[in-house]
């Protein structure tokens, strides 16, 4: 039996385990997926233990970045990006991929995003994944709002650096600009208030990465008041689940993650 994982720290709360363990019953593959709590202090351990003992394994907050630096290769758009949340072992030898990215461009793609211009909240890992795919769907301005400055000014000079005009902001409740894409790339909103109000910017369409089990974000709540196309954070969790699984199984057409998407969210698996 092949294991696989998610690491990340605190990791209190994941529905990986649940997504992964139905596609693998579902293609009838002997394997089992966990979560595993790993401080940063010991993520280069992990690393280790990992190619002894692993299938493979996804990689969550805080260890997306760093992650890079204690494998044996980047591919793909997770080259460009320094973000990795899909690592599979091929005999011993650990190569990194990112998967946000595949989610967030395909479902942004099947809502009609065709590069209005996108203010994103927050400057982590994740944040890199939907920058890099505004750009391929045509996007030619990005603000960047983060708790701190400096942060989001570093994502910016990434993002600059790709040809994408970018201006970093603080965290505040008046923007004052107008924007027709709003991403949510932080914690916020899950249990309190989300800061800014998509309709006041303006927005035509939200995606909110943070997902709330058994309830909605304040960002999908304050949508749906202003009948706000948007995108929640559950759906891009299974879309890139399924995308992770392809890498270390090889293709396949079911599930699909509609199905997975809806039998998660009616609580069946």
């Amino acid at each position: 039996m092949q294991v696989y994982a998610v690491v990340g720290y605190p990791l209190n709360y994941t529905l990986s385990p649940n997504i992964h363990n139905y596609v693998f019953k579902v293609l009838g593959v002997s394997a089992v997926y966990v979560p595993l709590r790993v401080s940063p202090s010991r993520l280069v351990h992990f690393v280790e233990f990992a190619r002894d003992s692993l299938g493979g394994f996804n990689v969550t907050i805080p260890h997306k970045v760093a992650i890079t630096g204690l494998i044996d290769g980047v591919v793909g758009p997770a080259r460009e990006l320094g973000s990795v949340n899909t690592v599979v072992n091929k005999d011993g030898e650990l190569v990194g991929y990112n998967t946000d990215y595949l989610a967030i461009k395909q479902a942004l793609g099947e809502r009609g995003y065709s590069g209005g211009d996108a203010l994103i909240v927050g400057a982590g890992g994740v944040a890199r994944a939907v920058a890099l795919a505004l750009r391929d769907l045509g996007c030619s301005r990005v603000y960047v709002m983060n708790r701190t400055v400096e942060r989001g000014r570093e994502l910016c000079s990434l993002i600059s650096s790709w040809g994408v005009d970018c201006i970093a902001l603080g965290l505040q409740q008046n923007v004052g600009v107008k924007i027709q894409l709003l991403i949510n790339a932080t914690p916020l909103g899950i249990d309190g208030e989300f800061p800014i109000n998509p309709r006041n910017a303006g927005a035509g369409l939200v995606l909110d990465l943070a997902y709330k089990p058994g309830g909605v974000t304040d960002l999908v709540k304050l949508a749906e008041e202003g009948s706000i196309p948007y995108i929640d954070g559950l759906e891009i969790l299974v879309r890139q689940a399924l995308e992770s699984d392809r890498i270390w199984l090889g293709s396949f057409e079911k599930p699909t993650w509609h199905e997975v998407f809806e039998r998660l969210r009616s609580g069946l698996i």
